[in-house]
């Protein structure tokens, strides 16, 4: 099933064969690369394997193959389309055919072609094409270079994967999709609404921003255009009422209405509540926001000196808040830049609507949450393939480079599962030691159903008792795969069963 409602499909992949062969000593050719980066990297934007549907045809087509019934249907049944713009797709008159029927299909639908200011068809320059010779379905797009042309007339060899660059712009093109198609599932839930109320959205995510001190009004102004120009609706200006008995019901009113509540503090506690002396508007509304229990980001400049407070009141507060003891429930708690301070927002909000969006698990399916970074991806990728191959749910939490980010968001995760696994292949022993013990903190301190904690080595080579836990209250099993380039069946086996069975 696609993330957006009426597709059988979110993206499908447009190619020529001659881009997909791979060069002497390359297990897999150029596209399969993209693809398989893609894939995973669109699983952990939404946090989930699965929860964003491919098509690619990994056929062998040339022009001598008549246009395929099943990839018809498949083009028509797509959100969007991804086109690999090279000479040999322009040459390719099957890709002409593939692009010319997702333009007239797309151009029909009730939503269109375009999606605000973007077109459905994102077009990927594998080689530095002139505007001129792009087919003219692409006219008005501007293109994604994954070559490495220094100058306009350069034609620019397609850069290698998994180069910075090829990071770089595979992250753009994973950003432009999931806007895209957040965009087209608005726009498919506004056409299939026949009655609406005025002034209210039922399918916009609506974000509540606390009241701040008055040295984080600038931030806070910016912060809430960015977030309407995303299309969240932002619920701000409590208080008023300023009397404490209504300016709480005014919190609490606006908590209920909202999906997400963003609290930005720093040094200086704010205004004192009227009728409440002691206590301060920003405070309080965490305060209120916590026991609300809805999903909650607090945020504090990186360059705050909490033992300057001078409020002992508050200091205590916000050293509650930065050790996570401010409440029993988990929130995410960002110490941050505030030229990154709305992006942080907007990702946050993502991924909460993401996890609104998952489904519970098929019956008869064991879920396991997989933690990984991104070097390694392709590896955690076959992985996940090969669990859900065999009954098996993973859910992925997103890879930061920094091991205790996203901490927060790994205790909702381990709240849906009882097994979680470390992948520890490329990336340092010590990020994958950081964040066992990050999870294993959150387990012991919110009671997590947690019953495997397993660790598994991928390429390249490592010892089996290289890493470990010093700890008594789960049992960390390894599985050291670390030798094998391809996954060896039988232990993969092995270690699918005892997963079942809990028996590692």
């Amino acid at each position: 099933m696609a993330f957006t409602t009426g597709f059988a499909y979110d993206i499908f992949i447009s190619y020529a064969h001659v881009d997909n062969i791979a060069f002497p000593g390359q297990a897999d050719g150029w596209i399969k690369q993209f693809y398989d980066n893609l894939n995973l990297m669109m699983a952990k934007r939404a946090g989930r394997v699965g929860m964003v549907n491919f098509w690619w045809d990994t056929k062998k087509l040339d022009g001598s193959v008549l246009f395929d019934p099943s990839i018809e249907e498949g083009i028509k049944k797509s959100a969007i389309m991804i086109c690999l713009n090279s000479p040999g797709y322009i040459a390719s008159d099957y890709c002409k055919q593939e692009l010319d029927t997702f333009y007239k299909k797309a151009q029909v639908d009730s939503i269109g072609l375009n999606v605000g200011n973007r077109s459905r068809i994102i077009n990927v320059l594998l080689n530095n094409i002139p505007f001129n010779q792009w087919p003219a379905e692409l006219s008005g797009t501007s293109g994604f270079p994954f070559h490495d042309a220094a100058e306009k007339e350069d034609f620019g060899d397609t850069v290698e994967a998994m180069t910075p660059q090829f990071k770089n712009q595979m992250q753009n093109i994973r950003d432009a999709v999931w806007s895209l198609l957040n965009d087209l599932q608005k726009a498919e839930n506004a056409s299939a609404t026949t009655t609406a109320i005025p002034g209210v959205d039922d399918d916009t995510f609506t974000i509540y921003l606390g009241e701040v001190a008055d040295t984080l009004r600038t931030p806070r102004k910016r912060v809430i255009t960015e977030l309407q120009k995303k299309g969240f609706t932002v619920l701000e200006g409590v208080p008023p009422p300023d009397e404490a008995p209504e300016h709480e019901l005014a919190t609490n009113a606006a908590l209920k209405k909202a999906d997400l509540s963003i609290h930005l503090l720093d040094q200086l506690e704010g205004r004192e509540i009227v009728g409440d002396p002691g206590i301060w508007y920003p405070q309080k509304q965490v305060e209120l926001a916590l026991a609300s229990g809805k999903p909650q980001m607090i945020w504090m400049p990186a360059e705050t000196d909490i033992t300057a407070v001078e409020e002992e009141k508050y200091k205590q507060f916000l050293q509650g808040i930065e050790t996570g003891k401010a409440g029993a429930r988990t929130f995410e708690f960002i110490r941050g830049s505030k030229s990154t301070l709305a992006q942080d927002i907007i990702d946050f909000a993502q991924q909460i609507q993401a996890r609104q969006k998952q489904k519970t698990v098929e019956p008869g399916k064991v879920s396991v949450l997989l933690d990984t970074h991104f070097m390694d991806q392709l590896y955690a990728l076959d992985l996940s393939k090969a669990l859900l191959e065999n009954q098996v749910q993973p859910f992925i939490n997103p890879q930061e480079d920094d091991p205790r980010k996203n901490i927060n968001l790994m205790g909702d995760r381990l709240a849906q599962v009882k097994k979680l696994i470390f992948l520890y292949g490329g990336v340092s022993k010590d990020w994958v030691l950081e964040r066992m013990s990050a999870a294993l903190q959150l387990i012991i301190t919110n009671n997590y159903p947690i019953e495997d904690f397993y660790v598994y080595m991928a390429p390249p080579h490592k010892e089996t008792g290289d890493i470990g836990l010093n700890q008594r209250f789960l049992k960390v099993n390894v599985i050291n795969s670390s030798d094998n380039q391809v996954m060896n069946q039988d232990q993969l086996q092995h270690f699918i069963q005892s997963i079942k069975t809990g028996a590692a």
